[in-house]
């Protein structure tokens, strides 16, 4: 190919941005030889797109019902944002020399920008595109995925706060022969609402009763996504992935046990706060009595709505997941659990991860934090659980003073200089680029999703 694009985003290399927040960088092109073109821009936009196809029966021309294939699908765009960084929109066509020109770019990220997202029906999506409008061929495009985190504070809303008790029972059929007594499940959670890298602790009692021997508890996280389309009349599709599970033992006829276990949440996405949003994410906590299916009347099975958020409960105490006697340290940023992707899309984003309490005191963690600014709490300032001021990231006086990049849609054209001694180094936009430029390190191609599983 030749022209090739390496995006860099300014002291951020996971590329992970709070919503709110304003992102920069800089993208570099490598021409290997001249275009004729119109102009450079680069474009900072967020989107959601869903679709789906399924098989529908309708009536033919003759009445009688045929099969075709119907395509569901929605597109709504949340922000975006051009910047004109070589000529300017639908200028006269102009040669770009061959090459290395490097671009800055800087936009904001609306406040109630989403949590970004990719799943198998849809996607949740925040990209910087660099395109060179060519004259008489086809623009050259250029991508890179950012990951969006909207801030969910489990402490706006106290349910979460509140632990979670449910007692079960089920006869079966075989065991009808014999008395008929049931298996009687009784489990309970902690809190309803956890972050991901926290333990969630359950207690389980199975008193079998009954005559059916249980083969194993199970204890499963279920992250449930629900995708909307308004391609003519609204449509949904929902979809159920287990993101984590624990194994607990089995329990004889006629016997009690009693488990006290624990889930650590991976990294995962929050739960989605807005109801009208066309990508929905909700979790279950789901516990299974697992059985014979010879003896009839399937598993005892207990459901629980759990809530996962960003900013951690103040109150819970450390062998429950997360410590309050000193400040939580930043969290780390790891790559989504679950695989799933929609269509093309291979981007995985990072979600924020905590670790126990002890790993913080002792410094012992061992995966890096993005260097963006932390909205978690102080635990001294624990009586007040109002999400926390979300403001722009930082930015240099001299460069909000003195922008490197021009403020006009009409950009000045880069022109190449001289050094004098053979090496070309070129002046982008009013400033010049050494010949031995590196642009900031790219994220790493895989990260570890180690976050302590049991």
């Amino acid at each position: 190919m030749s022209s090739k694009v390496t995006f860099a985003f300014d002291n951020n290399p996971l590329g992970v941005y709070y919503a709110g927040q304003v992102i920069s960088g800089t993208a570099e092109l490598i021409t290997e030889r001249p275009k004729t073109i119109r102009s450079i821009f680069i474009t900072v936009n967020g989107f959601v797109e869903t679709r789906w196809q399924e098989d529908v029966e309708k009536p033919g021309t003759d009445g009688k019902p045929i099969k075709i294939v119907e395509t569901h699908t929605t597109t709504e765009i949340y922000y975006s944002s051009d910047k004109y960084v070589y000529g300017q929109s639908g200028g006269s066509p102009l040669e770009l020399p061959k090459g290395k020109y490097v671009f800055p770019f800087q936009a904001a990220i609306p406040l109630n920008a989403p949590t970004s997202f990719n799943g198998m029906h849809g996607q949740i999506k925040h990209e910087v595109t660099l395109t060179i409008d060519r004259a008489v061929r086809y623009n050259n495009i250029f991508k890179q995925c950012f990951t969006v985190i909207l801030p969910y504070d489990l402490n706006q809303q106290r349910e979460n706060l509140q632990p979670q008790h449910r007692v079960e029972e089920k006869t079966f059929w075989w065991g009808s022969l014999f008395g008929g007594k049931p298996m009687i499940m009784d489990v309970s959670t902690s809190y309803s609402g956890y972050v991901p890298g926290q333990k969630i602790q359950f207690k389980i009692l199975l008193d079998n009763q009954s005559e059916v021997q249980c083969q194993d508890v199970k204890v499963r996280l279920f992250k449930n996504v629900s995708y909307r389309a308004n391609s003519g009349e609204e449509q949904l599709k929902k979809t159920e992935a287990r993101i984590a599970d624990k194994h607990c033992g089995e329990v004889l006829k006629h016997n009690k046990a009693e488990f006290k276990e624990f889930l650590i949440v991976p990294p995962t996405t929050p739960t989605t706060q807005s109801p009208h949003d066309p990508i929905k994410v909700s979790y279950t906590l789901r516990f299974i009595a697992k059985t014979f299916r010879l003896h009839g009347g399937g598993d005892l099975v207990v459901n629980f709505p759990i809530v996962i958020g960003t900013v951690p409960l103040i109150g819970t105490t450390d062998d429950q997941g997360l410590a309050v006697h000193t400040p939580l340290r930043p969290p780390i940023f790891q790559e989504d659990v679950n695989n799933e992707q929609f269509e093309a899309n291979t981007f995985k984003p990072r979600y924020p991860v905590f670790f126990q309490n002890a790993l913080l005191q002792n410094g012992e963690g061992n995966c890096a934090t993005s260097n963006i600014p932390s909205l978690y709490p102080n635990v001294a300032n624990a009586s007040k659980l109002s999400l926390p001021n979300i403001g722009p990231n930082p930015i240099p006086a001299a460069a909000a003073s003195n922008p490197p990049y021009p403020t006009k849609t009409n950009a000045p054209t880069a022109t190449k200089m001289n050094t004098g001694n053979g090496d070309g180094a070129f002046e982008v936009l009013g400033f010049s680029i050494p010949p031995d430029y590196q642009p900031t390190a790219s994220a790493p191609a895989a990260a570890s999703s180690d976050i302590g599983w049991k």
